[in-house]
C-alpha cells in the first residue's frame, strides 16, 4: 500500500475554509487517516502555505510534512519526478493530490490500495454535485478529480503539464481510470447510502453548498422517530461549532456532566427536570461525533464515548427503578429494571451477530427491520415514552412500558439472528476426523469470507486486524 504523497499546494485554493479548517489541512488529515506517513507539499506560494503548516494540529500530527517550492505557473511532470524518493525501486508507486480539493476519505483509500497506476476521474456526477465540481477539466473518462497514482517509469519518461499527460495517459491507456461512479455506495462506518463525494475548492457562490455536502456526509443512518427531530438540530448547532476552538472530546465531556445530572436528579425525585435535561442529553450525544467527523477529529479515545453513553444511560433506568421503588408508586420497579437490562444485553448481542456476519445493521436488511428500527428499542425512544408518561402522570406506567418494549425489540431482533447464526454453522464442515474447517478465506489477508464487507473503503477488518497484504477493496456481497 501506499504510504507516501506529493501535495499540490497554492494559495488560494489550498486555503479556502470550509467549516472551520482549510481544504489543505483538511486533506493532511484525511491522509493521515488513510495510512499516508510522509508527504512532500510542491507549492508556488510557499510562504502562506508554510504558515498554514506551521499552526499546530493534533490530527495530523503523525504526517511527516516537507515543503518543496516550485516555479509560478502549471505544476509540470519533471517537477513531481525530481521529488522522487531517492529509492524509486522500493516506492514504485507515488500518490500525487491536489490540495485545492476535498475528497471523501473512501476514494484516498481505494486509490492507495492500487498496484497499478491509476487516474481518479468521475464520468457520472449528478445534478446536484454539477454545480461544484463543473470547473474540474473534462476527460473521455469524465472529469478528471485530480489525484493519480503514478509509476516511476511512466512519469521520469514523460515531459510536460501535469494535466496534460494524464488526459494523455488516459486517452492511450498508458493510465487506468479509476471511476467515482464505480465505487460503492453504501458506507460502512456511515450505516447508509452515501455516493463518495469530491470537488475543488469552491468559489464563493458555492461555498454554501459545499458546506451542505460536507454536512450531509457526516450524518448516520438510518435514523430513529427523535433522531427525525433531532439530525437538523444537531447540524445546525455543528455548523456553528466548527469555526470555535471547541473539540469534540470537550463536547463528550459536556454531554457526560449533563447526562449524569439527570442521574441526580431522577434518583432524588425531581422527574421534570431530570427528563427535560434528558431530552436535550439526545442532542448533545449527537454533537462530538459529528464535529469529529466533519473536521477530522476522530480518535482512538473518541470511541470510549460509547461505554460512557452506556454508563450514563443505565444509571437514568437505575435511578427511576430507585425513586419508583422508594415513593410506592411502583414497588416492583427493580423487576423492569432487571427486564429491561437483560433485554438490552441480548439485543445488543443480536444486533453484534448482524453486523459481524452482514456488514450491516439489522435496521437495514429489509423493508421491515427499517420500519421497526423507527420504533424499536433505544434510549432516546424510552426518554419520550417516559416523558409522555410524566405528562399524562404515570411514570411508573411507562417504565413498565419500556421495560417489556425492550424486551419485544430483542426477541424480534434475536429472531432475526437465529437464521445467521445457523448460516455461520452451515459454513463450518465437520471433517472426517470430527475437527472443523474455517470458513472460506479472504484471498488476500486470509480473514473470513463474512469479514471482506470492511474491505469496502477501510483498510481494517472488525477485528482491528490490518489487511497484510495491498489490494483492491471489495464489494459487499449479500450472497455471503
Amino acid at each position: 500500500m501506499v504510504n507516501e504523497c506529493v501535495i499540490l499546494a497554492d494559495d488560494p485554493s489550498a486555503l479556502v475554509e470550509l467549516c472551520g479548517i482549510s481544504t489543505l489541512e483538511r486533506l493532511l488529515r484525511t491522509l493521515q487517516r488513510c495510512g499516508i506517513e510522509r508527504a512532500t507539499v510542491l507549492s508556488s506560494t510557499p510562504e502562506p502555505i508554510a504558515n498554514e503548516l506551521a499552526r499546530p494540529s493534533w490530527a495530523r500530527a503523525q504526517l511527516n510534512l516537507t515543503l518543496r517550492t516550485r516555479p509560478a505557473g502549471p505544476v509540470r511532470l519533471e517537477q513531481i519526478v525530481d521529488l522522487w524518493p531517492r529509492n524509486s525501486d522500493a516506492i514504485p508507486l507515488l500518490l500525487v493530490i491536489p490540495a485545492g480539493s476535498v475528497f471523501d476519505p473512501r476514494l484516498l483509500r481505494v486509490l492507495i490500495s492500487q498496484n497499478a497506476p491509476v487516474v481518479l476521474v468521475d464520468s457520472g456526477a449528478g445534478p446536484r454535485t454539477q454545480a461544484l465540481i463543473g470547473s474540474a477539466p473534462d476527460t473521455g473518462r469524465g472529469k478528471l478529480c485530480g489525484p493519480a497514482l503514478l509509476e516511476y517509469d511512466w512519469a521520469s519518461a514523460q515531459n510536460g503539464r501535469l494535466e496534460e499527460r494524464l488526459r494523455n495517459g488516459l486517452e492511450h491507456d498508458s493510465l487506468a481510470a479509476l471511476d467515482v461512479s464505480a465505487q460503492p455506495l453504501y458506507y460502512v462506518s456511515m450505516c447508509r447510502k452515501l455516493r463518495p463525494f469530491w470537488f475543488p475548492a469552491p468559489s464563493l457562490s458555492n461555498r454554501k453548498l459545499a458546506k451542505r455536502a460536507l454536512l450531509d456526509s457526516i450524518q448516520k443512518g438510518p435514523p430513529d422517530i427523535p433522531a427525525w427531530f433531532h439530525a437538523p438540530i444537531e447540524t445546525f448547532l455543528v455548523s456553528l461549532l466548527c469555526k470555535t476552538p471547541i473539540t469534540p472530546n470537550q463536547l463528550t465531556l459536556f454531554c457526560n456532566v449533563v447526562a449524569w445530572t439527570v442521574t441526580i436528579l431522577l434518583v432524588t425525585g425531581h422527574l421534570a427536570w431530570g427528563l427535560g435535561l434528558a431530552l436535550i442529553v439526545g442532542v448533545l450525544d449527537g454533537l462530538d461525533g459529528k464535529l469529529a467527523r466533519l473536521k477530522l477529529q476522530t480518535s482512538k479515545a473518541g470511541k470510549l464515548e460509547h461505554l460512557f453513553d452506556a454508563l450514563f444511560e443505565n444509571s437514568w433506568w437505575l435511578a427511576l427503578a430507585w425513586h419508583l421503588s422508594v415513593s410506592g408508586k411502583l414497588p416492583h420497579a427493580f423487576f423492569y429494571l432487571g427486564l429491561l437490562i437483560g433485554a438490552e444485553v441480548l439485543n445488543a448481542l443480536a444486533r453484534a451477530s448482524i453486523v459481524r456476519y452482514y456488514g450491516k445493521s439489522i435496521s437495514e436488511l429489509a423493508s421491515f427491520d427499517r420500519i421497526f428500527r423507527l420504533v424499536g428499542g433505544r434510549r432516546n425512544i424510552y426518554v419520550w415514552i417516559l416523558a409522555l408518561g410524566l405528562i399524562l402522570g404515570t411514570v411508573a406506567g411507562a417504565f413498565k412500558l419500556i421495560a417489556w418494549w425492550e424486551a419485544v425489540t430483542a426477541a424480534v431482533r434475536r429472531g432475526e439472528d437465529v437464521p445467521v447464526l445457523a448460516e455461520q454453522e452451515a459454513g463450518h464442515q465437520a471433517e472426517p476426523n470430527g475437527m472443523r474447517t474455517k470458513p472460506e478465506q479472504h484471498k488476500q489477508c486470509g480473514l473470513p469470507v463474512w469479514w471482506t464487507f470492511a474491505c469496502q473503503g477501510v483498510d481494517r477488518h472488525p477485528t482491528g486486524e490490518r489487511c497484510r497484504q495491498p489490494h483492491q477493496f471489495l464489494a459487499f456481497d449479500e450472497s455471503l
